[in-house]
């Protein structure tokens, strides 16, 4: 006999048990943007792995979504919180919201285990909220991937739900659509600007016999005013005879003076001279060198003694009209670029400090093969007063990463540019006199380059050139606390 409707409704009608959600969730909480990286790295490992996951960099991963904020998601749905426990993550004001978030939902539901701190970077534990110092934590701060090896362990033996839709193919996807379709590369025969200029070189180098001994050699070089190297009894250099002894006074024997072609040097070296050619190159290299420092100092520009030992080379305040170098753009059409600078400091409440000068500068590496060029390298100096250089290197490198945030390509290109005109005078190249009568040439365009690829970039508008362009750096406590251990009473480095 069938039972009444009544009884067949009551039957089927499912326990409050049947009717919670299924926790399967894995969500990451983290700083935004300073944890990024690090958040969507770990939740497409997640993803591969089999776990359905979701944070806000890649929002969900291996699954379909199923709740109406995160609210909901961390109360109903999350099998395990993650918080990537790191200075932002434990100060910013949305990390700790879905922080408090998962406390009350761990309370509410009595989920045991529920908040899983990782930790990521240096961060000292007793900085990290109160709340969570007693946790059970990952260590993501020695390798990431023993972190992740811990963590898949602690899933896995938690039993945490994977979810048929979580894997490669899904981060593949995932990853597609999240290309920003205005950058893509294209295939297009492009022309592109390099940092590299051509270099011509005097065609014959000289080697002139001194008949004293070699120790005097060294000692009378020292005051040649022309790129010069000695080796033994000679003194190799581009500049003539006359000129050599006019400097250094008599003592040459110039019947045994010994020319040789300079680019068959630079490749071979010179078996009678007994120098091989790794070491021609290097001579020349270093002739080169010398010129190059030699002009920056004739045109008077400033160095700067980088960590590799190379000079940087930058204009004082004042030296240039207005701070700026002109020069010709791509199209032909006569413009500049602001070459020095104001540089200011924000202090904690916002309000700005002067902070001296910010200087463009290069730097020159010769390249003699396979053919002769001068590589030229950006850099962004800082001066007291427009003129001497920071003494505190330090102080330097953390200035130099804190500023410039708006320059992209162009902008370093321009100033190459600029730059180049500047020292050519408008000229195609640069003339270099490394002796009487003899110069190097060196090109003041870049060479080009033809790439079969190209790309749309976002049409960022880049710096406003049109007012002067003053650097400004952030500061905090821990700026200033790292400046007092960097410094000492002098300024200087400890």
């Amino acid at each position: 006999m069938l039972k009444d409707r009544t009884d067949v409704l009551e039957a089927a009608a499912p326990t409050a048990a049947e009717v919670a959600p299924a926790r399967r969730l894995v969500f990451i909480s983290h700083a935004t943007p300073q944890d990024n990286v690090f958040a969507e790295w770990l939740a497409t490992q997640l993803a591969i792995a089999g776990y359905e996951v979701w944070c806000d960099v890649t929002q969900l991963l291996g699954g379909e979504k199923f709740w109406d904020d995160i609210t909901e998601a961390i109360d109903a749905f999350a099998f395990r919180f993650l918080f990537v426990s790191t200075l932002p993550g434990n100060t910013k004001p949305g990390t700790l919201r879905e922080l408090r978030l998962a406390q009350e939902a761990q309370t509410k539901h009595g989920l045991k285990d529920f908040i899983v701190p990782l930790k990521i970077d240096q961060f000292p534990f007793a900085s990290m909220q109160p709340s969570i110092q007693d946790l059970n934590m990952v260590r993501f701060d020695t390798t990431w991937a023993t972190g992740f090896a811990q963590l898949l362990k602690l899933l896995e033996r938690e039993g945490a739900p994977r979810s048929e839709a979580a894997n490669a193919a899904c981060v593949t996807d995932w990853y597609r659509r999240s290309l920003d379709r205005t950058r893509q590369i294209v295939v297009s025969n492009d022309k592109y600007l390099s940092n590299w200029f051509r270099l011509k070189l005097p065609k014959r180098l000289r080697f002139h016999r001194y008949r004293g001994a070699a120790e005097q050699l060294s000692a009378l070089a020292a005051s040649f005013t022309r790129p010069h190297r000695v080796h033994g009894a000679y003194l190799a250099t581009f500049a003539p005879g006359h000129e050599v002894e006019t400097e250094l006074g008599p003592g040459w024997d110039h019947a045994q003076a010994v020319d040789v072609d300079t680019e068959a040097f630079i490749h071979n070296g010179d078996e009678g001279l007994e120098i091989e050619s790794r070491d021609a190159a290097n001579m020349v290299s270093d002739f080169v060198r010398q010129a190059w420092e030699a002009e920056m100092r004739r045109q008077g520009l400033c160095p700067y003694e980088l960590a590799s030992g190379l000079l940087a080379w930058f204009f004082c305040n004042g030296h240039l009209e207005k701070n700026r170098g002109y020069f010709k753009a791509l199209g032909g059409r006569r413009t500049y670029r602001q070459l020095v600078g104001l540089k200011s400091k924000k202090t904690a409440d916002g309000t700005r400090r002067p902070d001296g000068y910010w200087h463009y500068a290069i730097s020159a590496s010769p390249q003699l093969l396979p053919f002769p060029r001068i590589v030229l390298r950006h850099h962004v100096l800082f001066t007291e007063d427009g003129e001497r250089p920071w003494v505190n290197a330090g102080r330097m490198h953390k200035a130099r990463r804190s500023v410039c945030k708006q320059w992209w390509n162009r902008e370093w290109r321009d100033r190459l540019l600029a730059m180049c005109a500047r020292l050519g005078r408008g000229a195609i190249d640069l003339k270099i006199s490394v002796g009487d009568g003899e110069t190097m040439r060196l090109a003041m365009v870049p060479m080009s380059f033809v790439s079969p690829w190209t790309y749309y970039e976002d049409g960022e508008a880049g710096v406003d050139e049109t007012t002067e362009i003053e650097l400004v750096e952030d500061q905090d406590d821990e700026d200033e606390e790292s400046d007092a251990r960097e410094e000492g009473d002098d300024g200087e480095t400890i």
